[in-house]
């Protein structure tokens, strides 16, 4: 166990607020009792940590080092961190004799930190804590089942395939497809929920901890296949680092990096010799002498909702990022129970927690037309996906009813049809049953009958005039760059002609299951290759107004009188104002 003991100061800021803790400690110290929990996908089925944090940027650190090479410069921001626990063995403010009155607002004392060496535990023991916290933060989870399948596939992976035990001269072939068949839907009831992101993050876990407990007593490795030791212990130590992970690594670097010079030789040999110190620990003892101390506000709260509020709202009001990994990072950290107790600050906050939500779903939800073809702001090596913010363009057309305007229009047509004939819808019919306060209301709750609308709607959309297996078609579902169908201005002009076909015909919606015929009567006539042309666009950049105009007349002209398809030519031809 290390112990840490800081002189300290304790503020809070108002009667119903947190403790906020504020001390300097050594960067080197730092690393041994926080942790850094990013969001960011692992292993070949792109599993998803329930971190918060953005992943490392190498070129950031290397910024900083280069500025804390000069010993007198200094960065004034602390370290934003909270408690993972509320265990006061582990961490305890102990107000001075001067200062042991609660109700002061403002006290000075000490911080005593006590952090376990998880480096002794296994890679095994330290998958089964973070599976263990996972259970605590989602109850559900205790229950479910390990995919028999994917603890197959990391067998498979790292070579440790099972011979039946009967027969171990055989294997079956088709052992694999057979699995793939029956081990669907296991966990359905709560994969398809808000929650799936953590039931990935914990079946993997679990899949992890099957196959190492078959080979612990040959296997003692710091890294198994995309798991390592140094992953698993960010999520275990007893405080997390919300904001200042790169400051807090080039600073950690820096002392490194010093430490290697000749002039400290001479004292690492004398902690060796005199002080009979391990080399590990004689080194650590020193980088912790030379590196930085960094200043920390350590807000003295253990909640996962709590830790997320304070990352978006800091790296979105000072340092915003980008939408996509704000989206993922709000929808994909935390359970339902915990998002509900941030939610309306969220929102106060000026974050669009519901649209995020909207969003992720559709990116993550294996039946939807876009599952896994959206930028989502962490690591993939796919390039050419759907821009998060293209997306939730597209889920306001039919969730909000708002935006359903045709490019050289001005009729907004899924307003229209909201003011007009959404009331009147059977599909909306129970919003008084289930105390909306409106037909709209019920409609566009986060999982309300609009998403199933918006699902089979494309889903019809892409199976009619799409592919999906041929990234060099003209009308690939995929690849915005290249793809004629799959880009914001033809899917805006499909969603919002579709509402326009609605009004004009004067159609509800009954049930989402009418969606499909709904769309074969809208599309009656349409040449399913209607995308699947050479459009000539070498050039031609296809969000500009002249272009947008141009493509969303030919598409209504001709759907409505689908005799002729356009000329090729014709699509790279801006439309005059």
């Amino acid at each position: 166990m290390h112990n840490f003991k800081y002189k300290a100061v304790r503020i809070k800021q108002t009667s119903c607020g947190d403790w906020l803790v504020l001390f300097a400690a050594s960067a080197i110290e730092i690393d041994l009792w926080a942790g850094v929990p990013q969001k960011k996908k692992i292993g070949v089925q792109s599993k998803e940590t329930t971190g918060f944090q953005r992943e490392e940027n190498s070129k950031r650190i290397k910024e900083i080092s280069e500025f804390y090479r000069n010993e007198k410069n200094i960065i004034q921001n602390p370290l934003l961190c909270a408690l993972r626990q509320p265990n006061e063995s582990l961490i305890k403010f102990e107000a001075s004799e001067t200062h042991i009155n609660d109700s002061e607002s403002i006290q000075q004392g000490f911080l005593t930190i006590n952090a376990e060496l998880l480096e002794k535990l296994s890679l095994l023991e330290l998958l089964k804590r973070v599976k263990a916290d996972l259970e605590v933060r989602v109850p559900d989870l205790a229950n479910q089942l390990v995919p028999e399948k994917m603890t197959r596939e990391l067998k498979q992976r790292a070579k440790f395939i099972q011979i039946d035990r009967n027969n171990p001269d055989t294997f079956d072939e088709n052992e694999e497809e057979t699995l793939e068949e029956t081990d669907d839907d296991s966990n359905l009831g709560l994969s398809l929920n808000d929650e799936s992101h953590i039931l990935d993050f914990w079946q993997e876990i679990a899949a992890y901890i099957s196959v190492l407990e078959e080979i612990k007593d040959t296997f003692d490795g710091e890294k198994f296949l995309d798991y390592s030791k140094d992953a698993m212990i960010a999520f275990l130590r007893p405080i997390v680092v919300v904001d200042g992970q790169h400051r807090l690594r080039a600073a950690i670097g820096s002392a490194k990096e010093i430490v290697n010079q000749d002039i400290y030789k001479d004292a690492l040999e004398k902690l060796i010799i005199d002080k009979q110190l391990e080399p590990e620990e004689a080194q650590r003892r020193i980088e912790a002498d030379v590196a930085r101390k960094l200043p920390v506000s350590l807000l003295m709260n253990n909640d996962p909702a709590e830790q997320v509020f304070q990352f978006v709202v800091v790296n979105q009001k000072a340092t915003p990022i980008k939408n996509s990994l704000l989206g993922t990072i709000i929808s994909t950290s935390l359970s339902n129970e915990e998002l509900t107790r941030v939610s309306d600050r969220l929102e106060a906050a000026g974050i669009k927690l519901e649209e995020s939500r909207a969003v992720t779903f559709l990116t993550r939800y294996p039946r939807s037309p876009f599952y896994d073809l959206v930028d989502r702001g962490i690591n993939n090596n796919r390039k050419d996906l759907l821009k998060w913010n293209v997306l939730s363009s597209i889920v306001k057309i039919f969730r909000d009813l708002k935006g359903g305007k045709l490019f050289h229009e001005s009729v907004d047509y899924a307003d229209k049809w909201r003011r007009e004939f959404l009331p009147d819808s059977k599909i909306v019919e129970n919003w008084e049953i289930e105390e909306c306060e409106s037909a709209f209301d019920y409609w566009h709750r986060l999982d309300g009958c609009w998403r199933d609308v918006f699902i089979l709607f494309w889903n019809s959309v892409r199976d009619k005039l799409a592919v999906q297996n041929n990234d060099e078609a003209y009308h690939y579902w995929g690849s915005p760059t290249r793809s004629n169908i799959f880009n914001q201005t033809s899917l805006t002009i499909l969603a919002a002609d579709f509402f326009q076909f609605l009004g004009d015909r004067g159609i509800g919606i009954d049930s989402a299951n009418d969606i499909p015929s709904l769309v074969d009567q809208w599309l009656k006539g349409v040449d399913p290759n209607y995308f699947n042309r050479d459009w000539n666009l070498r050039g031609v950049k296809k969000d500009v107004p002249g272009i947008k105009k141009r493509w969303s007349k030919l598409w209504v002209e001709y759907r409505k009188d689908p005799q002729r398809l356009p000329r090729s030519n014709q699509y790279r031809d801006p439309l005059g104002t």
